[in-house]
């Protein structure tokens, strides 16, 4: 199954005196990448959900908010004393060097973001157990809320995908129609054209002139890289039913599909009306490939 990379989920635990919100987003990402925002006394929990989320999911950039509402009745403050110096300095420096007047009172001090925080050390072990527990409760469920989000957006990630597959293959077969006649067509106009150019040199070298317009229409094959770029297409639908990083593998069958079209258009267009007509089926499926890069970015 196709998982996408963009989701949402949020999800609520509550016990007595307690609340815990936790809100976790995702977007595309090459590898899995971990952000959580949580109340400083709460800290130690972080590893908590990062470990719950990096067990879910493979790839993906992670945002996760967590709001921890308990009401206790012993409540101790901490103050930063390295800050609280930082800032009495920074005042006097203001004071000396710009004139800048007033006093630092503790009103402003404890206004000022980080200073002075609620210390979750006091906590017993019971409560400390009680609000691990309901957080990871709530960020079960708001992983569960995303990764079907996650599978959603895949299965409409899909029904665009599999669209411009089938356009390629479309253009593949319009190539492929062209191509079983385009070495003797492009060789007859070759000859052609040297004939109205230069009619002398064809008198003189006759056969052989024949045959090196051969060997030159023969470059212009392209069997091996319609051939090659069938192959890739069919690989690619394959992938829907993988389970492991199906993200990664798609785009690098596509690198190579794109490489096999750059090929034929370079063999084939401009070089007569046939030809221009195999080069834009080929620009048509570059096009699609391009899309199809851009969609495939946002799956797992």
């Amino acid at each position: 199954m196709i998982y996408s990379m963009t989701g949402f989920g949020v999800a609520r635990a509550e016990a007595p005196n307690l609340n815990v919100l936790v809100e976790l987003k995702s977007v595309n990402h090459r590898h899995i990448d971990i952000h959580v925002k949580i109340p400083g006394e709460f800290q130690n929990f972080e590893s908590v959900l990062r470990q719950r989320v990096s067990a879910a999911f493979k790839r993906g950039r992670f945002d996760a908010f967590v709001r921890i509402e308990y009401k206790r009745e012993n409540i101790r403050l901490e103050a930063n004393p390295a800050m609280i110096r930082g800032y009495l300095d920074l005042a006097k420096q203001l004071n000396t060097e710009y004139g800048v007047q007033g006093d630092v009172t503790l009103e402003m001090l404890a206004r000022l973001p980080g200073l002075i925080t609620v210390s979750g050390s006091d906590l017993s072990k019971q409560e400390l157990d009680l609000i691990g527990s309901k957080l990871i409760e709530a960020g079960d469920v708001a992983i569960a809320q995303l990764k079907a989000m996650r599978v959603t957006e895949g299965k409409s990630l899909m029904l665009d995908i599999d669209k411009r597959i089938a356009s390629i293959g479309r253009w593949l077969e319009v190539i492929l129609a062209g191509s079983a006649s385009f070495v003797t067509h492009y060789r007859e106009q070759l000859i052609a054209r040297i004939t109205e150019l230069a009619p002398q040199l064809v008198a003189d070298s006759g056969h052989r002139l024949e045959m090196e317009a051969l060997l030159y229409a023969e470059r212009s094959d392209i069997t091996e890289e319609t051939t090659r770029l069938r192959s890739h297409l069919d690989q690619f639908s394959g992938l829907k039913s993988l389970q492991d990083e199906a993200g990664k593998r798609m785009d690098f069958i596509l690198q190579e599909m794109n490489r096999e079209v750059t090929t034929i258009l370079s063999k084939t267009s401009g070089l007569n009306e046939l030809g221009a007509g195999l080069g834009q089926a080929a620009i048509e499926i570059k096009a699609e490939i391009e899309k199809l890069r851009e969609q495939v970015q946002n799956i797992e």
